[in-house]
């Protein structure tokens, strides 16, 4: 304690010292007069002596102030550092041990991360990857993409790309889902690469590996506040999406999909940067409650029974428990607890109606049954674009936020150029 605030003390005493032994020495000539001499300016040199004498405390109390104030600070910004590393290091580690592949590579099909399956699958060490590496030559031991890859449809679309494929040097099956990361401007930046070995799948027909713990353990500890992890945590999140997805072929892509209607949707509404950064979250993790649902269930070719449809009912309510214990994403649960609340109240779990339904879950309600519509299930084929915006007039008002839907048909009706 002495030694840490010692310095300060010494310094915001000096000048005290300094104008106790002035006043003390000139006590000696002036005796009760020492103050008035003190601050009589009659000499110019005098005069600015004395007003350094006078200032003198002052300037070494303001000065022992700011060298706390800094040493405060520098010791915030060393817990800061600490803590940075500390989750850096945990993050990597959780990484690693994914029992599934997962990269980022820029443009030019350079691989810029990757963890240790990555590094298994392909045979080299992840820094002979990052330094040198491209995910075709890597992965599927081509030096030219091949035939379908979804990097290279991803690269031209801007959208997920799911690719299934027989891998015939190694002999084995893989889903792979790429989807790109925006920058500020809604530029591609890069590419998350989800690989997942599905040949237990393919040749014993068994559900995917369900493990997913290793995500939530890393996302716990991890702090948007700090900007080093913000881009680790976004990547993060749209390579957990993936996952999500992965659990069904008739799902791959949904929940990117939903981000990218509901953020258009967020935007056309003046929807605040933050709100539509939440509302990207929750819709990338929207049906992390099916996560415990039976794969049988999920893709069941015909209708669900009352039984099985509680079932499926259950998700939101699943979804939000999941992510109770993570307190980074506490403003995204009230989100995908509602995305299934209708507006005139006959929604579930909780049978919210109108304004009691927080606005990006109505957003999010739109914008997952549109997609819902648009796309192959199990149970049934898509429908048309035309079908599924009338649906959407029909239930506006009951099902539907009217003022959500109204800017959602203005979003398709820039992205297309046509009137709906």
């Amino acid at each position: 304690m002495i030694k840490k605030y010692g310095l300060i003390f010494t310094v915001g005493m000096i000048g005290w010292i300094f104008f106790a032994s002035y006043v003390f020495y000139d006590y000696e000539t002036y005796g009760i007069s020492v103050f008035a001499h003190l601050f009589s300016f009659d000499d110019y040199a005098e005069g600015l002596f004395h007003l350094l004498i006078i200032f003198s405390p002052v300037g070494s109390t303001w000065t022992a102030y700011l060298i706390n104030e800094r040493r405060k600070l520098l010791d915030k910004t060393l817990e800061s550092e600490r803590r940075l590393r500390f989750a850096a290091n945990e993050w990597l580690t959780t990484f690693d041990s994914m029992p599934y592949g997962v990269m980022m590579t820029d443009n030019n099909f350079n691989i810029i991360r990757a963890n240790k399956y990555i590094s298994g699958l392909a045979g080299r060490d992840i820094k002979d990857l990052i330094e040198k590496g491209k995910c075709c030559g890597s992965v599927h031991s081509h030096e030219e993409p091949l035939e379908g890859c979804p990097l290279v449809k991803s690269i031209t679309s801007n959208r997920t790309e799911a690719f299934f494929h027989h891998n015939r040097i190694k002999n084995k099956y893989f889903i792979e889902s790429v989807t790109p990361i925006f920058d500020e401007e809604d530029r591609p930046k890069a590419y998350v690469i989800v690989i997942i070995d599905v040949t237990d799948i393919k040749e014993n027909e068994k559900k995917l590996i369900q493990s997913k713990d290793a995500f939530f353990n890393m996302l716990k500890d991890l702090d948007s506040t700090y900007k080093e992890l913000k881009s680790v945590y976004d990547d993060l999140i749209l390579a957990f999406s993936n996952v999500i997805d992965a659990k069904s072929h008739w799902t791959r892509g949904h929940s990117a999909n939903v981000a990218y209607y509901a953020r258009a949707i967020a935007k056309e509404m003046d929807i605040g940067g933050k709100e539509i950064e939440l509302l990207g979250t929750a819709s990338l993790l929207h049906d992390i409650g099916k996560i415990g649902t039976y794969d049988i269930i999920l893709d069941k070719p015909t209708g669900l029974s009352d039984d099985e449809f509680r079932m499926i009912k259950l998700h939101p309510v699943r979804g939000d428990q999941i992510l109770k214990p993570i307190k980074g994403l506490k403003n995204i649960r009230s989100v995908i607890r509602a995305h299934h609340e209708k507006y005139d109240g006959t929604g579930y779990p909780d049978g919210l109606k109108g304004d009691e339904i927080p606005l990006l879950a109505r957003i999010l309600c739109v914008a997952d049954s549109y997609d819902a519509m648009t796309s192959d299930r199990p149970y049934r084929l898509s429908v048309s674009r035309e079908y599924a915006i009338d649906e959407m007039r029909r239930c506006s008002g009951s099902h539907f936020d009217p003022e959500v839907v109204s800017a959602f048909l203005k979003v398709l009706e820039k992205e297309s150029g046509v009137s709906v």
